[in-house]
């Protein structure tokens, strides 16, 4: 009988979760969130996998506050399986019982990742809400937008005042973009929440 592969061995075990899969890729959407599972291989490491997620109104609300930058870059968070079961990188390598291994710390694993993502209020705390040091412009610029789609004007606001000084380039001209779309720019009107 022939070793199974990590992609069918997966497959299994995250069909019946929704996924769907293009190559080593699985993804599906719940809610606003597209949760996403890819299968990484190095000939060095071995095999892993990645988790991510997105909010999908989130994205929608930075490109109508960014409007003039095409394509976005959209981001995603991600956490490697490995970290989710013992904090630190586990790659399986050349091992028999590896896809089996991979699969069962998917099916443990992934869905308390994906349902500790869902909730905005989740999201804010990832992003740093309440911190007000800036970790990395695209952070805070979705910390802003995810507060702002909490009801979280003025903290969404806040969360874009006092960008570093050392902030140049496309990330200073993409905060200013949100900060404008925000009601905070000089002298323009407070945007009105819908």
């Amino acid at each position: 009988m022939s070793r199974r592969s990590y992609v069918s061995v997966l497959d299994d075990v995250l069909t019946p979760l929704g996924f769907r899969r293009t190559g080593k890729r699985w993804s599906r959407v719940v809610g606003d969130m597209l949760e996403e599972i890819d299968l990484q291989v190095s000939s060095v490491a071995g095999t892993t996998a990645n988790l991510w997620t997105s909010d999908l109104a989130t994205q929608e609300l930075l490109r109508e506050a960014i409007p003039w930058k095409r394509p976005l870059g959209i981001i995603q968070e991600g956490q490697r399986i490995g970290e989710l079961m013992c904090g630190r990188d586990i790659w399986w390598k050349n091992e028999p019982n590896g896809p089996a291994e991979l699969a069962e710390a998917l099916r443990v694993y992934a869905p308390r990742y994906f349902e500790g993502r869902r909730r905005l209020e989740d999201q804010a705390k990832f992003l740093g809400r309440g911190t007000q040091k800036w970790s990395w412009t695209p952070g805070r610029i979705y910390l802003a937008l995810t507060l702002y789609r909490m009801g979280e004007v003025d903290e969404a606001r806040r969360a874009l005042s006092n960008p570093p000084k050392s902030e140049v380039g496309t990330w200073k001209e993409q905060a200013d973009s949100v900060r404008s779309w925000l009601g905070c720019g000089s002298g323009g009107e407070t945007r009105q929440e819908s």
